[in-house]
């Protein structure tokens, strides 16, 4: 049998291993627990406070969403075709037929609508003239939405520009 003393030194050495295995696998994974999830929490508080920010953002982009649909669905029963309409639109906006060209660029079909791609390229138009008619195009009364716009400034004179819209031209799915 054991002695006194020896008892002792085996009853300490138990309670110490026990005691670093507690460390080990309870306290220390709890504390590192509670540390990520401060860290998620400021992260998650952060993000709420950007949703918080960008909401009357959303809600106009919501608001515009459901105005071009509603317009989409509203032109859809139009007899002209989508390139006179977008042609007479630019005409309406200022511009001379001879100053602008229209090329069809395909169509894409998104989850509710069909969007037919036109490249407008329209030349010797002064800075005004073209926010103008981007405004006109992206804020009129036709479904259509300005994907991309290119300014380049003429060589010979730089107070007028060369411009090319990529304009998409949303329609009803069928």
């Amino acid at each position: 049998m054991l002695r006194d003393r020896e008892k002792r030194v085996l009853a300490i050495g138990g309670a110490a291993a026990a005691l670093i295995l507690a460390l080990t696998f309870v306290v220390l994974p709890g504390i590192s627990r509670l540390r990520s999830n401060a860290r998620a929490l400021a992260a998650a508080e952060g993000d709420l406070a950007e949703v918080r920010r960008v909401r009357p953002e959303l809600e106009r982009a919501q608001r515009d969403a459901r105005q071009k649909a509603a317009l989409a669905q509203s032109a859809a029963n139009a007899k002209e075709s989508q390139l006179s309409r977008l042609s007479s639109a630019i005409q309406e906006a200022g511009i001379p037929q001879a100053a602008f060209s229209v090329k069809s660029g395909g169509t894409r079909d998104g989850e509710f609508f069909r969007e037919e791609s036109f490249d407008v390229r329209m030349e010797n138009l002064t800075y005004l003239e073209a926010v103008k008619t981007i405004q006109r195009l992206s804020g009129g009364n036709l479904p259509v939405v300005v994907r991309s716009t290119l300014l380049k400034s003429r060589y010979e004179d730089p107070r007028y520009l060369d411009v090319t819209l990529r304009v998409g031209f949303l329609s009803t799915k069928q």
